[in-house]
């Protein structure tokens, strides 16, 4: 009688079990199908913008495997470059690339890493030590707000259509702008 329970309850158990076969889709460069135009609306970079962070980043993106197919650094970019410019769900932005979800949420956190790894020694600057305590102490003073070291901020600045480059001044809104950024550590103001 045992016997039977556990057979039952094995066949109920298999009834609910979902079986997928494995699907290995097409992942071609989409930046060969794409103008620049289109690039830029979808991943507000571009192309060669695009590159450049490629190159920089190849190395910790690389995955030397047998296994499965993993998703190339270009790809993996170009999900991060989606999820940042959108904002949209990790699900949305695989399925334009025909990636899954999961892969896409893998993607976009190694990128993240990897571009702090690699970019921020060169652009970032964060005080340290004895200075770090000076520069919290003038933002308690000026503001009141305690363990501050700084503040960013950046806004778009309309300027008339240059003559040189001129869709490079373009902004996502669709007029001529500078991009502009200011860090501020107590009363010092530094132009990135």
């Amino acid at each position: 009688m045992a016997a039977v329970h556990r057979r039952l309850a094995r066949n109920r158990r298999r009834r609910y079990v979902l079986i997928r076969p494995r699907v290995f889709r097409d992942r071609s460069n989409p930046l060969e199908s794409l103008d620049d135009f289109e690039i830029y609306q979808r991943y507000r970079f571009r192309p060669d913008t695009i590159h450049f962070l490629v190159n920089g980043v190849f190395d910790q993106l690389e995955t030397a495997t047998k296994r499965n197919s993993p998703v190339p650094p270009l790809l993996q970019v170009l999900l991060f470059l989606r999820f940042v410019a959108t904002g949209a769900h990790l699900r949305l932005i695989g399925d334009s690339l025909g990636i899954s979800e999961s892969s896409v949420g893998r993607s976009v956190k190694a990128v993240a890493a990897a571009i702090i790894a690699v970019f921020a020694q060169a652009t970032l600057f964060f005080p340290v030590g004895e200075i770090a305590t000076k520069v919290k102490e003038g933002f308690r003073r000026v503001a009141g707000f305690p363990k501050v070291i700084g503040c960013v901020d950046g806004t778009q600045i309309r300027i008339s259509t240059p003559k040189a480059n001129e869709a490079d001044y373009v902004n996502r809104k669709g007029f001529h702008s500078l991009n502009v950024q200011v860090l501020i550590k107590t009363c010092r103001y530094m132009h990135t």
